[in-house]
């Protein structure tokens, strides 16, 4: 029997800046070291138009048929699935990813194989979730990556999602040669910069703490483009101190500056405006790198978040809730300590090869192949 060809397809791939391009990455890297005889074939967009159509990332062959998922680009994008044959199709979905298209169903709909869907969140209010919809009945198996993407899949889609499993850590310690030791005062925020961040409230809690605690640092790590974004804009001229710093871009989730300032961090501060949840990278790399993190409750049960134990939740969203909760981080060593237990903790339960294994049993199941 021949080795199966498997197909990831995710909006965008690194270089780009895209959290799911990165899950998906860092997904193919293991699922190939654990089946290296399987051929692992990786469909996104390239970052710019007159970008080679042919790549390799990490030994995995990626196909860029165009800069943009326009009806050219899904057309070039039908053709690439076509020739490429595969056995099994997986689509990393993620609406915005797509540009609000119905590209990743399109793609589907060419494969003639069986289609693995995840769903790394789904958006009802927006009217791009027809394309979703679409493209979750076209699937064989559909994973969720957390419960409140699952429960809107059942309420939207009329299918309870046949997995629930979540987004692993897209960034990796740093190496214990480079010693990096937790900088008391250092706190950090680490993702995307947009709305779903409160960070005008955790502004106004470090602006409080900076009158009793003038020491402290708050370093706000990601791509940061006040001259494009008026949100940036806006957020630098709010948080013009020097106790407040914008790191800009760092596309390499492996770069050593990176996984250097994240593990300087006494805290991590993650103060979704809609919650928090297993399928936020930048959760799993705080608790991957062992940090004590303070964020806002889940929207939907999640029973591994663990107030106390591997976070402690901010309830409220308002400057003296954050204020209280970082104060008493700082001031109680025995629960910094508990949070750094509880997040290694939890990064061992969500590791990259118990989501592997997952993903083969379950590519197993589909191709009626034995483990």
């Amino acid at each position: 029997m021949s080795a199966p060809r498997i197909l990831m397809i995710s909006g965008a791939a690194p270089p780009i800046i895209d959290g799911v391009g990165h899950y998906a990455a860092r997904l193919l890297h293991v699922l190939r070291a654990r089946r290296p005889t399987w051929r692992w074939l990786w469909l996104a967009r390239r970052e710019r138009w007159y970008d080679s159509p042919l790549a390799s990332y990490r030994g995995i062959s990626l196909l860029k048929p165009h800069h943009a998922w326009n009806r050219l680009g899904t057309a070039l994008g039908r053709q690439a699935v076509r020739l490429a044959r595969p056995d099994l199709v997986h689509v990393q979905e993620q609406i915005h990813s797509f540009y609000e298209t119905g590209a990743a169903a399109r793609l589907a709909e060419v494969a003639g194989c069986p289609i693995v869907t995840t769903l790394h969140e789904l958006h009802a209010e927006l009217p791009s979730v027809r394309h979703t919809v679409d493209l979750v009945r076209r699937s064989a198996a559909v994973v969720a990556n957390d419960r409140r993407t699952a429960d809107r899949c059942r309420e939207i889609a009329g299918r309870q999602p046949d997995e629930c499993w979540w987004s692993g850590s897209n960034v990796t310690p740093p190496e214990p040669a480079w010693n990096v030791r937790a900088v008391p005062g250092v706190l950090t925020t680490f993702g995307q910069i947009n709305h779903l961040k409160s960070l005008d409230v955790v502004g106004a809690a470090f602006e409080r703490l900076l009158e009793r605690r003038p020491h402290l640092q708050w370093r706000i790590v990601g791509p940061f483009a006040p001259r494009r974004l008026s949100l940036h804009a806006e957020l630098a001229r709010r948080f013009s101190r020097p106790e407040i710093s914008f790191t800009g871009a760092l596309p390499d989730l492996d770069d050593r500056r990176l996984r250097t300032l994240l593990g300087e961090s006494q805290a991590m501060l993650l103060p979704f405006a809609d919650g928090a949840s297993v399928r936020r990278g930048t959760l799993q790399a705080a608790w991957a790198l062992g940090l004590p993190v303070l964020t806002t409750p889940p929207p939907a049960e999640e029973p591994a978040i663990v107030d106390g134990e591997n976070c402690l939740l901010v309830r409220g969203a308002e400057a003296g809730a954050w204020a209280a909760a970082i104060e008493r981080l700082l001031t109680d060593r025995e629960l910094e300590a508990r949070l750094r237990g509880g997040s290694l903790r939890t990064a061992a339960e969500f590791s990259w090869a118990r989501l592997a294994g997952r993903h083969l049993d379950l590519y197993d199941r589909l191709l009626a192949r034995p483990s």
